[in-house]
């Protein structure tokens, strides 16, 4: 469910407001370095629903708190979220290629693709794709069919009509 602009401006109820600032705070704990921590506050979120239902708000308003509360966490937490997944994806791709550049050495020292996999804790298989990438090499194309002439009826006659 989408909030237009003016129901994201205007105060929420303190019932309401205590639904979405748990809301808040469980996903940004969730976001965190230990989500593992706020195992709590799935208890806080549901307890502060209550207290709102119970003061007579319905339903529908709690749970638009609830993602008015997540919202704020989202466009808190999106930039720096993302600024570590790139981190995070730069790393790997450089721990990649070193792991690449060792199989290649390894592999030009002459040791078993076997015993390279093994250590490298992957496939035998992938350590040829590995060495068949840093080689530039290029599996040839798989031979065509040959265009043949399409089955007969044992005969070269033309059946009957």
């Amino acid at each position: 469910m989408v909030m237009s602009a003016d129901a994201a401006e205007q105060p929420l109820a303190p019932e309401l407001e205590a639904v979405a600032t748990a809301a808040e705070r469980q996903l940004r704990t969730l976001a965190s370095e230990e989500p593992a921590n706020g195992d709590h506050l799935g208890q806080a979120l549901a307890d502060a629903a209550t207290a709102a239902i119970a003061s007579g708000h319905p339903i529908a308003a709690v749970a638009d708190a609830e993602q008015r509360g997540q919202q704020r966490a989202r466009a808190a937490l999106s930039r720096e979220l993302l600024t570590r997944v790139e981190r995070a994806a730069r790393r790997r791709r450089e721990a990649e290629h070193d792991l690449h550049q060792a199989i290649a050495r390894a592999a030009r020292l002459g040791l078993a693709h076997r015993d390279i996999a093994t250590a490298a804790q992957v496939a035998h298989g992938t350590i040829r794709a590995i060495l068949t990438r840093a080689n530039g090499d290029t599996a040839p194309a798989p031979p065509e069919p040959e265009e043949t002439a399409p089955a007969s009826h044992g005969t070269d006659m033309p059946l009957p009509s």
